[in-house]
């Protein structure tokens, strides 16, 4: 099998959440991909997750196919970070003590698994980089768009606002909701949270007007 994994991660500051993301094509044709997110983390602690989530689901793979062992398969760890490559292929040293176990469990997967590594430009069209890019905002994001709407319900303030576009109102029973599609978050509407509101749908024992 002819095995690519494509990873990226993506942070902020180690303050606040990171995304990780990876996308399996064996054979060129499209296979599994995956995310996650922790509440803390640096870019280089989610490169490094994604691409040691991607080798074990890889491994995986070759371990279920009972026609193909890992030495069989040609694979390649591809990414846009040169650092997490270097880590990968032993090139570059690794100085974080406090994370040297994630950093020998990569240099294990890639020597059980003889990974070769690709590096390709970040946001240059590149199919299943662009994926994994997608996949790995989205883990960072979710993850803080949860801890707002938590902090919103303990504060009893909007994780709406007054001036966002792309928010439906909804009357249910006696009720006027405030919905943002986008971000899956339901409030009930308050002119002073959520300012001046246009025209609203009403849903009335499962009648739409």
């Amino acid at each position: 099998m002819n095995i690519k994994i494509y990873t990226d991660g993506s942070a902020t500051t180690i303050d606040k959440p990171g995304g990780w993301a990876y996308v399996l094509i064996i054979d060129e044709i499209f296979h599994s991909e995956n995310s996650g997110h922790i509440e803390r983390a640096t870019n280089n602690d989610m490169e490094l997750l994604a691409a040691i989530n991607g080798l074990k689901a890889t491994m995986e793979v070759t371990i279920s196919n009972t026609s193909s062992f890992p030495q069989e398969n040609e694979i390649t760890l591809i990414s846009d970070s040169q650092l997490i490559l270097g880590w990968a292929n032993g090139d570059y040293s690794f100085r974080q003590k406090d994370k040297m176990f994630l950093y020998d469990e990569l240099r294990t997967l890639m020597r059980k698994l003889s990974v070769k590594t690709e590096w390709c430009r970040g946001h240059s069209g590149v199919k299943w980089n662009e994926r994994c890019d997608e996949l790995a905002n989205e883990a960072r994001l979710g993850l803080q768009r949860n801890k707002q709407k938590e902090v919103c319900k303990i504060t009893g303030e909007t994780a709406i606002g007054d001036k966002k576009d792309g928010i439906l109102c909804v009357w249910y029973g006696d009720k006027l909701k405030v919905i943002d599609l986008s971000d899956n978050i339901v409030e009930d509407y308050s002119r002073e949270k959520h300012g001046k509101r246009g025209s609203a749908i009403e849903i009335r024992k499962g009648k739409l007007r």
